[in-house]
C-alpha cells in the first residue's frame, strides 16, 4: 500500500485519464482483443457521466499519480448503484480497490441509500464477497455482440 493517498471527487476534465485507468484495468483480467473491443463503450467515462454522477478518484498526495476510481449513480428504481470501480494494474492488491469501495459507502450513505448495488465482473466478485457484499442473483447483458451474465451483489450500508 502506498503511504499517502489522497482520495477526492473527480473532475469532469479528468474522463480521458479514467478511461484509460478503466481500460488497462480489465485487460489485467487478460481478455482477448476481440472481447475487450466490445468493451469499448462502457469502459469510456464522459464528461456527461461524471457530471452527473458521484465520482472520486485515488492519487498518490505526493506525485499526483491516479491509482483508481470509482463512480456512483442512482437508477431510475432509486437504488444507488457502483458503476465504476477500478485500480491502475500496477495497483491490484494493494489495497487501494479497498480503500475505494468503503468511501463510495461512505459516500452512497451521504447521500441517503441504505444499500448499494454492485453488477460485478465475474472476476472480481470475490472481492465484493470479502469487502462484505451479498450475491443476490445473476443478470444477462449483451455487450457489445456478447451475452455476459454478471453477478449482482448488495451491501447493506446501515
Amino acid at each position: 500500500m502506498l503511504d499517502e493517498v489522497r482520495i477526492r471527487p473527480v473532475s469532469p476534465e479528468e474522463a480521458e485519464d479514467l478511461s484509460d485507468i478503466a481500460w488497462r484495468a480489465k485487460t489485467y483480467w487478460e481478455y482477448s482483443a476481440d472481447m475487450m473491443k466490445e468493451f469499448r463503450d462502457f469502459l469510456t467515462i464522459t464528461e456527461d457521466f461524471l457530471e452527473g454522477n458521484p465520482s472520486y478518484l485515488a492519487e498518490d498526495e505526493e506525485t499526483e499519480e491516479k491509482l483508481g476510481f470509482y463512480c456512483l449513480e442512482v437508477g431510475e428504481d432509486g437504488r444507488w448503484w457502483l458503476r465504476h470501480l477500478w485500480v491502475a494494474p500496477e495497483y491490484i492488491g494493494t489495497g487501494i480497490g479497498g480503500e475505494l469501495f468503503l468511501h463510495a459507502c461512505e459516500m452512497a450513505e451521504t447521500v441517503g441509500a441504505d444499500e448499494l448495488y454492485i453488477l460485478s465482473d465475474p472476476n472480481c466478485e470475490e472481492f465484493y464477497l470479502h469487502m462484505g457484499a451479498e450475491k443476490i442473483g445473476t443478470t444477462t447483458l449483451n455487450v457489445g455482440r456478447i451475452k455476459r451474465t454478471l453477478p449482482v451483489l448488495r451491501i447493506k450500508l446501515q
